[in-house]
């Protein structure tokens, strides 16, 4: 018998928002908060669901041969695990599922998506959905004795990309999952036929970030929904946007590998203005008015600033040459009662811990 333990981290994405459903570079930081996963073994053939962070567990379940699950609870709670439903079914049809009759406790832990904020409990927009994909997926693969499947993450990328798009509705890129899967600072984009590719950059020296929360969460599927539908009907005025924001990020992001601090700054505050310009064109508030208000003071401080991923709330990224202009900008943020939240890179992605007994 084996006990399976995996963890993978959080994600924001700092330039190529937008672009990259187009083939355009992104360049996606993985951050130090984990989505965490234990399967262990149990007894009779039956297994449960423990999700502390949903207010859920033990839900017990049936797994049928085909990933199909039957929930013995109610269809409110049921639905409320429709990520845990969606995966099994998916790592189903790759034979990545336990034999059948061999019953398992999975426990899922998402407790350093939220932090602790004036006696409240705060979610962070932070891909905890992607993360928590990575670690289940992988460690089920594992405790079902198929872990050469997530030995070559290039492969296995694939294979989480499109569990996660299933529980998505086929939307997104899947930089929030390369991110959780490799982890680190990595510029990231979809190929010819929509296949990922990811390549792992150090972060570029002289260029010191600073990341803030808005105060309020946003939908990334409710905005990629809207932009559906104006796309439908103003093709060559998106793809004019997108062209233009793919050039900004390509460029921004060559600067970040070869280390040319002031281009990449520069280039950053070149996409914020573009993708401002862009929201403005097709109705989507991606510059809330927290937004605005943060980015008129980072721009006080002689410092640049754009929201993270689709915008509209969660994180937004101050970027600085000079520590003492982003020390100004922080103290302005934090005076006008927004939250500075102390995240660093995460360079490992994903990792899996079993022991047999």
């Amino acid at each position: 018998m084996m006990e399976v333990q995996a963890s993978a981290p959080g994600k924001l994405v700092l330039l190529g928002d937008y672009a990259v459903l187009e083939g355009a570079p992104a360049l996606v930081m993985a951050v130090n908060r984990h989505a965490r996963v234990r399967i262990a073994p149990l007894a009779g053939g039956m297994c449960e669901v423990t999700a502390p962070d949903l207010g859920l567990g033990p839900v017990r379940m049936q797994l049928g041969e085909d990933g199909a699950v039957t929930w013995q609870a109610a269809a409110a709670d049921a639905e409320r695990l429709r990520l845990v439903e969606q995966t099994l079914r998916g790592l189903a049809q790759d034979g990545l599922l336990p034999a059948r009759g061999r019953g398992f406790a999975l426990h899922l832990d998402t407790s350093g998506f939220f932090d602790q904020v004036g006696g409240g409990r705060e979610k962070l927009g932070l891909g905890s959905s992607a993360a928590l994909t990575v670690a289940l997926a992988s460690a089920m693969a594992v405790f079902a004795g198929r872990g050469a499947a997530t030995a070559n993450r290039r492969v296995w990328l694939e294979r989480l990309l499109q569990l996660h798009r299933d529980f998505q509705g086929g939307q997104g890129s899947g930089v929030d999952v390369a991110a959780s899967l490799v982890g680190g600072l990595i510029s990231y984009r979809l190929e010819a036929g929509g296949h990922p590719r990811f390549d792992p950059l150090a972060w570029p020296a002289g260029v010191h970030p600073l990341f803030v929360w808005t105060g309020t969460s946003a939908s990334t599927a409710g905005f990629l929904g809207r932009l559906a539908q104006w796309r439908k009907t103003h093709a060559s005025q998106y793809d004019g946007h997108m062209r233009e924001l793919g050039a900004i990020a390509t460029a921004a992001i060559e600067a970040a590998r070869g280390g040319r601090a002031g281009e990449f700054v520069e280039g950053a505050a070149r996409y914020a203005d573009a993708l401002a310009l862009f929201g403005a064109a097709c109705g989507l508030e991606i510059f809330s008015a927290p937004h605005r208000q943060l980015a008129a003071l980072a721009r006080e401080c002689g410092t640049g600033y754009k929201p993270c991923g689709a915008g509209g709330g969660d994180f937004g990224v101050v970027f600085a040459q000079e520590p003492a202009a982003l020390a100004r900008a922080q103290s302005r943020i934090a005076q006008a009662g927004f939250r500075c939240v102390p995240l660093a890179v995460d360079d490992y992605g994903l990792s899996l811990e079993y022991k047999s007994f």
